[in-house]
């Protein structure tokens, strides 16, 4: 979508390439990052991707409170009984980067510092996610878009932003596939490449497969942005952010009473929210206008 807008905007709509066409532009840069073998070659890639979201961020932040200040609080609903279950699904979406925390854990030189910078991201995400969330609301009301870059004026500087917001996600794609890519690899190769350029370039394509397949799936969920995340949160990240690991938990603490109880509410709490959410994410597809197109007289 910002890819999108970026270059409509650049060519005044003369060359609108549907979005689907440019799903397949950015696998040309997806899947040779794909075929990167070790976690610790992503964080030059994670860097780039991180300081292009906080100026992006930082851009939004100032534009909310300046809009808020000059045109006042927009009008909002409280409570929105219809679409809160999918902001439960949109919370819990959150959560997609934990499958990395063992990837991460392994890669660090000093281990034992973990939780500690564990906390910290947590808490540093909370905060930017509860306060751009709620500024823009109050900015844009009803009227907020999915992509809150899509309610900002046209010009240089929201094409900027929507420029490093595709650099950003570009860059941090591959990274959120490399867990899932591993598990799989490693159970469809049992033997490594490494000497075998054979073996190494089957993987190469079953990596290129795999990333064809969530460019596919992104397309099918692109009209429906909202209810997709809210699916793919409760369905795909509540077990990974809730079920699973209190599941564990409970299996290896063995004596502790309400340490168990603790375990078995929030594995009951998950399951609502999986089940639940899922049905309305599923019973609501297609209520939601899709995304806002400028090029659209």
């Amino acid at each position: 979508t910002n890819a999108r807008s970026v270059w409509n905007a650049l060519t005044g709509c003369r060359y609108d390439f549907s979005p689907t066409t440019w799903v397949f532009v950015q696998l040309l840069a997806y899947i040779p990052l794909a075929w990167v073998r070790k976690i610790k070659q992503f964080a030059p890639f994670a860097l780039v991707a991180n300081a292009c979201i906080m100026s992006g961020l930082a851009y939004v932040l100032i534009y909310d409170v300046g809009y808020i200040w000059s045109h006042g609080i927009a009008n909002i609903v409280q409570y929105n009984p219809l679409r809160f279950p999918l902001l439960v699904g949109t919370a819990v979406f959150a959560f997609e980067g934990v499958t990395l925390v063992i990837p991460v854990v392994d890669s660090m030189t000093h281990q034992e510092k973990f939780p500690h910078v564990l906390t910290a991201v947590m808490a540093v995400c909370i905060v930017i996610f509860c306060g751009i969330a709620t500024l823009s609301y109050m900015a844009f009301g009803d009227s907020v878009e999915t992509v809150i870059l899509l309610n900002l004026p046209e010009g240089a500087p929201t094409i900027l932003v929507q420029l490093l917001y595709s650099l950003a996600i570009m860059l941090s794609v591959p990274l959120q596939l490399f867990p899932a890519v591993r598990i799989f690899e490693d159970n469809v190769f049992p033997h490594s490449g490494k000497g075998n350029p054979i073996v190494k370039w089957q993987k190469n394509l079953f990596r290129a497969l795999m990333t064809l397949v969530v460019a596919m799936i992104a397309i099918f969920g692109a009209e429906q942005l909202d209810n997709f995340i809210a699916i793919i949160g409760a369905f795909s990240c509540t077990p990974l952010s809730f079920i699973y690991p209190t599941a564990m938990h409970f299996k290896i603490s063995q004596g502790h009473r309400w340490t168990r109880i603790k375990d078995v509410c929030l594995m009951a709490v998950g399951m609502c929210i999986m089940l639940y959410v899922t049905y309305i994410g599923v019973i609501s597809w297609g209520a939601s206008p899709p995304p806002a197109d400028k090029c659209v007289a």
